[in-house]
């Protein structure tokens, strides 16, 4: 039959028009999912423990992870033979130009169990690998003997790039100590509660990450009959900090729950593909006679979704409150003390503990209405105040303070949690004359849902000064920070003719990556450092374990 002229004529007008819609659309998704899992490879590299093949083990654990097909993959008993060095050989075999791998060895011999990664290179940055193990003592144990003498949790610090997003996660791979009795039971108890100690502090409380491995028990219950609770209780009780994603996953294979396990932080909970954690026993069943020939553990998987901010949809946030009429849209809560925060003509937003001719104690906040960061690359604050009867500087700095918090909901601050932020210029305390505040930038860390910023002010009975504050400005974009980008806890970034200063309180570790990904500098620095770059552009600023995105002009 012939076709109509006229159909033929448009067809290739129809199929770019479907090409361009495809393009459009992946451009505007800026989408991409992360597949994370985590496997115990049963004495890989070793020649005297585990399957007695060590080269058809190898090779059986390739094709494994060719069907699971992860982007990153967490594995455990690994060790380091000059034969095959685990990692090396691994990335070799799937291909050095899609796949990239790193050990931390802390038993490098060839039956050593250490934690090794492996992650495809298209989308990840691997920043840095380290141990964790600074943990606090517990159950009357040493935090080196709760980890097995020593075989430390290991964390990898990546970067996700989705187009000019990068997103800072964690992965903590950890082999706790195996065995069913009530000593290797109390080992793993306080090797998670110095675990926890660690991820609950400064360095971490705010971090996306996730901790899988070998956790050689179960997270509801336990292996050791003689207890009924999990040594990882702790972690599940803490349901504000973390999400359990194998809890309910059992091993037919033992007839019990699972051991390799999967949990994360909250930051990350948005981000996780509902009901997608499996044990991966399709891909084990396509491996002949598995358990004896390449591991007694099935690699266990969870999917996770990352977007990058749609410039179409992002809706840049410009707020402003003079405090000239009234409080505005802010709130204040008195937690002690009768004086409170309140208006008062021509000086703004007013509050003073000094009454009736006598200091009183008073502890007062001042709250911001809600905002929605989520979708934002960065914001700013700034403001006008004065500060009289507050001379002595110690008190000046400790009484008249500005927080920053993600769940605040209503009533009494102090049942949320808070973070100080720096205010770049304070006040003399003397006069009533208005200084600006200066610029307070917010880093990546909260750019989320919920965001509010609060004045806290603090009276004594030996000191009461009176804080006024007016003219305040907010401003969150779609773009980076460009000058300056100040963290919370007064680090400080700023950029400025084709350089990146970084000004340091305390000897850290300082890497900056281009915008695809290229390490530029890795160094530890303990003093105020400049690193030029050869042109402008937008790049990542890692301190420590915190990373800026800082645009160079």
């Amino acid at each position: 039959m012939n076709k109509p002229t006229t159909f033929l004529f448009f067809r290739p007008l129809i199929a770019l028009f479907i090409l361009l819609h495809v393009v459009l659309v992946s451009i505007l998704a800026q989408t991409v999912d992360l597949k994370i899992t985590t496997f115990n490879t049963e004495w890989l590299s070793c020649d005297t423990n585990g399957p007695s093949d060590e080269e058809g083990q190898m090779n059986n654990i390739v094709s494994l992870i060719q069907t699971i097909n992860p982007d990153i993959i967490a594995l455990q008993e690994v060790g380091t033979s000059t034969t095959y060095a685990t990692i090396d050989t691994l990335v070799k075999k799937l291909g050095i130009n899609e796949w990239a791998g790193d050990i931390v060895a802390t038993t490098p011999t060839n039956c050593g169990q250490n934690q090794g990664i492996i992650y495809k290179k298209s989308h990840l940055q691997l920043v840095n690998s380290s141990l964790l193990s600074n943990g606090a003592n517990s159950q009357g144990n040493s935090y080196y003997y709760n980890w097995t003498n020593g075989r430390y949790p290991v964390i990898h610090d990546f970067v996700l790039t989705i187009g000019s997003t990068n997103i800072p996660f964690s992965i903590i791979n950890i082999h706790a100590k195996a065995m069913s009795d009530e000593t290797s039971y109390s080992r793993r108890l306080g090797a998670s509660e110095g675990l926890k100690g660690i991820l609950d502090g400064t360095n971490y409380n705010t971090s996306k990450i996730v901790i899988t491995g070998d956790f050689n028990d179960y997270l509801i219950g336990s292996q050791t009959a003689t207890y009924s609770n999990s040594p990882y209780k702790n972690f599940m009780d803490d349901t504000e900090n973390y999400q359990s994603l194998t809890s309910s996953l059992t091993d037919p294979y033992y007839s019990s729950p699972v051991i390799d396990n999967i949990i994360i932080t909250n930051e990350l909970a948005s981000h996780y593909v509902a009901n997608s954690t499996i044990r991966e026993t399709s891909a084990t069943n396509t491996i002949s006679n598995y358990r004896n020939t390449t591991s007694d553990h099935t690699p266990i998987s969870a999917l996770f979704r990352f977007t990058s901010n749609n410039p179409t949809d992002c809706q840049a946030i410009d707020y402003s409150e003079s405090f000239a009429s009234s409080l505005g849209d802010f709130i204040p809560y008195s937690v002690e003390g009768t004086q409170t925060w309140h208006w008062r003509n021509i000086y703004g937003a007013y509050v003073s503990g000094y009454a009736s001719i006598t200091n009183n104690p008073n502890e007062d906040w001042l709250i911001s209405p809600a905002f929605d960061l989520s979708d934002k690359e960065s914001g700013s604050l700034s403001f006008e105040h004065a500060l009289n009867y507050a001379q002595e500087a110690s008190e000046r700095a400790s009484n008249h303070t500005l927080w920053i918090s993600t769940n605040y909901t209503e009533g009494d601050p102090k049942n949320a949690s808070w973070t100080q932020l720096s205010i770049p210029t304070m006040p003399l305390g003397n006069n009533w004359t208005y200084v600006n505040s200066g610029n307070i930038n917010l880093s990546s860390q909260w750019m989320k849902e919920n965001v509010r910023f609060a004045f806290k002010y603090i009276a004594t009975s030996s000191m009461a000064g009176t804080w006024e504050i007016k003219n305040l400005l907010f401003n969150a974009t779609c773009e980076p920070v460009a000058i300056p980008s100040i963290s919370n806890d007064n680090k400080v970034v700023f950029a400025q003719n084709r350089n990146i200063s970084v000004l340091l309180e305390h000897e850290t570790s300082i890497r900056i990556f281009n915008i695809v990904g290229n390490t530029l500098y890795n160094d530890t620095r303990s003093e105020n450092s400049v690193f030029p770059v050869s042109q402008a552009g937008i790049y990542l600023v890692c301190i420590g374990n915190e990373c800026y995105k800082i645009a160079v002009r």
